[in-house]
């Protein structure tokens, strides 16, 4: 009975991602107007407003104007919803639960951003630092200790900077934004030093296989730019989840 709860739950939090990931970025309010169809732009009544339900229901379309509607509507509540879900199942009801579902929606949001704009507003990174530093006190990962959580926040930061300082010099050209360092400093602060750094090992080696992937297939070109930040992001959430005991090796803790 739970699960099902912890389930709806996330798939409305899913929703409310939503909103957030299209309406952040331009500037507009999240709270109004409310929800409508961004083609016909007439309001959309709560019965076809309903997470994956709606969608399905509605054969993906919308019901006035019949204009289709993305994909990532659902996907986003879906994913949204078994994060939850395994978050639960992995944390059961605790204070780490909370903080790794705020933690999944903050990363849900940005990359979806991320993947459309290739931007990491700096309200979301900066919000998820700020709360990754309030909550320290709280974080077994990191030994409840504010300062592991500070120190991990300056080692992401930096040292990913560096990374990008050394890129630009190097090959004449950006080779990561600013919002990936924020990004990675952010995470800093759940994960502390130690951790922080496994973290963009495995971002890296993700994205790198993504990448060649994306080239092999045709996708993308060599020279094509590819948002890290989702990357960054589900490393984030995978070393959060398994708790790893030092920076090489992880393992599960009962």
């Amino acid at each position: 009975m739970v699960e099902i709860f912890i389930f709806i739950f996330g798939l409305f939090f899913g929703s409310f991602a939503n909103v957030v990931i299209r309406r952040l970025p331009y500037g507009n309010s999240i709270v109004k107007p409310a929800s409508h169809c961004p083609k016909c732009l007439l309001p959309i009544k709560w019965k076809d407003n309903l997470p994956v339900v709606s969608f399905l229901i509605l054969g993906g379309r919308c019901r006035n104007c019949k204009t289709k509607i993305s994909i990532e509507y659902p996907t986003v509540e879906l994913l949204t919803a078994l994060i939850f879900l395994v978050g639960y199942f992995n944390f059961g009801i605790s204070v780490n639960l909370l903080i790794f579902l705020i933690l999944s929606i903050f990363l849900i949001i940005i990359s979806f951003i991320d993947l459309h704009l290739r931007i990491i507003p700096d309200m979301l990174a900066i919000s998820l630092l700020i709360f990754g530093l309030a909550s320290s006190f709280f974080n077994p990962l990191i030994s409840f200790s504010f300062l592991n959580s500070l120190k991990g926040s300056l080692f992401g930061g930096v040292f990913l900077y560096s990374v990008a300082f050394l890129g630009a010099k190097i090959y004449k050209k950006e080779v990561m934004g600013g919002g990936d360092v924020k990004l990675l400093a952010a995470g800093g602060t759940f994960l502390g030093l130690k951790n922080i750094f496994l973290a963009l090992l495995i971002a890296c080696f993700i994205g790198g296989i993504t990448g060649l992937f994306l080239i092999l297939i045709g996708n993308k070109k060599k020279s094509d730019f590819i948002p890290f930040g989702p990357f960054i992001a589900i490393s984030i959430l995978i070393v959060f989840f398994l708790r790893p005991q030092n920076p090489f090796l992880i393992t599960f803790q009962p």
